[in-house]
């Protein structure tokens, strides 16, 4: 008996030992990608809720390749599209306690519209990674644009580092009528993750540059 419970305990520590455990840095490992999975999962779901009593559109919902992304949602509708590779998977730490947190973005679309790059945060828990909230990559720079009297803008996540999410900015004018036209950008914006308010500030910003229309050259503007 006693040589039975010995068998059992060093089984179950050999199987604990071998249990996969998030790595504090770039890597992406079984953990990142069960996360990503089991967000898939949760936005399928909640699309086949929100389109439940239409029964054609429901049957559309479902992961499919298209060139090298997989694609989420009602085609020509709304859609969340992520990249098959590792891309998609940014990781570093948000909140200041040493542990590798987790960034897994999307491209969203909506009935057609313009797409929007959305940003899902996790935090590390233990040997997982808890949700933590998203965000839209418009909204984070919304003030921005308020500010210095732009449309519109689109922040594009580049790294996490010091607790900060780093990245660059492209904005519009409100002069420009195409939907792809950004003459606008700051080449970098810092913001930190409040975790009491749950909301990304910015805590630094480059200078804001425009593009010459005769030149092609970015030259400063100044905010009044």
């Amino acid at each position: 008996m006693k040589q039975l419970k010995l068998i059992v305990f060093i089984t179950l520590a050999f199987l604990v030992g071998c249990a996969p455990k998030i790595k504090n840095d770039a890597s992406i490992g079984t953990i990142e990608k069960k996360t990503y999975q089991s967000l898939v999962d949760k936005l399928t779901e909640d699309l086949k809720r929100k389109f439940g009593g239409n029964m054609y559109q429901n049957e559309k919902i479902t992961a499919i390749e298209i060139g090298d992304g997989i694609r989420i949602g009602i085609p020509n509708g709304t859609t969340y599209t992520f990249m098959k590779d590792n891309s998609k998977f940014i990781k570093g730490d948000l909140n200041n306690d040493k542990l590798s947190d987790l960034v897994i973005r999307a491209d969203y679309t909506e009935s057609r519209g313009q797409g929007v790059k959305k940003y899902f945060l996790y935090l590390q828990k233990g040997d997982a990674y808890e949700f933590f909230g998203e965000s839209n990559a418009d909204a984070m720079v919304a003030e921005n644009c308020r500010k210095a009297r732009l449309l519109t803008g689109i922040f594009n996540l580049d790294s996490i580092s010091g607790g900060l999410l780093v990245g660059n900015t492209i904005y519009q004018g409100n002069h420009e009528n195409y939907y792809t036209d950004y003459s606008y950008r700051c080449d970098t914006e810092k913001y930190k993750l409040d975790t009491v308010a749950k909301k990304l500030v910015m805590v630094y910003q480059s200078d804001l540059l425009k593009k010459n229309d005769t030149t092609d050259v970015y030259e400063k503007v100044e905010i009044r």
